[in-house]
């Protein structure tokens, strides 16, 4: 059963600067995605169709909008690869974006009149695809999850120790889909809660942690997914051994919430206390 296409409405506002030559280049250049547009998987055009037009309205609820884009896609993940990855249409959007004072962006499928809204989609995760690297760059790697990736914290004493941190973050994956990409990482191994044996995957010079394999789980692999390149983008999903955790760490949440000092008490702040980095 095929699904629902999604339909994408840009409306636009544009500059009051710009010339007719300008306009021409840039109508030109949108209508010219629906052909220049290509699947990653298949190399071939995957916009449904794409029509626009100038506001012909006599109503006066516009909201001072002078043009509007319809495009359709068969799916969400087409949708999020044209808007995040696809190079032509990064390409197109840096060009335009100086043209435009204002915009609108609706997205809809047909009869679908409620219900959860889509996750946004993580920078540089194309269909699944996660990549990872060490601090000094001589280890990458690669993690597929058809499930999105997030962070589950770990409060455990061993976490702790091997990070110097109050806390880790983790996902487990099938080991079959984790694959290094570059370099070959270091093992050193200790026994767990289980009794039986962890491998922990670091990188011999840098000695960032990639990856833990249990024993107890031997068909899993637990990443370290603050070394993914998204890593900063990813949502907390849960955490672990909350009976671990540091007895100030809500207080810290707390206080980190807080209204920010003024300028000239930050400026006290040195070798990274207070948000400043150290270089």
């Amino acid at each position: 059963m095929s699904s629902t296409p999604i339909t994408h409405i840009v409306l636009f506002k544009y500059k009051s600067n710009i010339t007719w030559s300008d306009f021409q280049h840039h109508f030109h250049e949108f209508s010219a995605l629906q052909e220049k547009c290509l699947h990653p998987s298949t190399n071939a055009p995957y916009m449904l169709s794409l029509r626009m037009g100038q506001n012909n309205s006599w109503e006066p609820y516009s909201k001072g909008m002078t043009h509007g884009f319809v495009l359709e896609f068969v799916s969400q993940a087409d949708l999020d690869y044209y808007l995040f990855e696809d190079p032509v249409h990064r390409a197109f959007s840096e060009k335009a974006l100086p043209l435009i004072e204002d915009s609108v962006v609706v997205d809809i499928k047909d009869a679908v009149l409620c219900g959860l809204k889509p996750e946004k989609p993580v920078a540089g995760v194309r269909m699944g695809l996660y990549r990872g690297s060490c601090h000094c760059g001589e280890l990458n790697w690669e993690v597929r999850s058809k499930e999105r990736i997030k962070h589950v914290l770990c409060h455990c004493d061993t976490c702790k120790k091997l990070g110097g941190a109050p806390y880790s973050c983790n996902f487990i994956v099938p080991r079959e889909d984790l694959a290094i990409t570059k370099g070959q990482p270091g093992i050193y191994t200790y026994k767990g809660a289980s009794g039986k044996n962890v491998r922990c995957f670091f990188c011999s010079t840098c000695t960032s942690h990639i990856y833990h394999h249990q024993d107890a789980m031997s068909d899993k692999v637990i990443v370290r997914t603050l070394l993914l390149d998204c890593g900063n983008d990813l949502d907390a999903g849960g955490e672990i051994f909350p009976e671990g955790k540091l007895k100030w760490a809500d207080a810290l949440r707390e206080a980190l919430n807080a209204p920010v000092a003024p300028v000239s008490i930050q400026k006290k702040a040195v070798n990274g206390v207070n948000g400043a980095n150290s270089v």
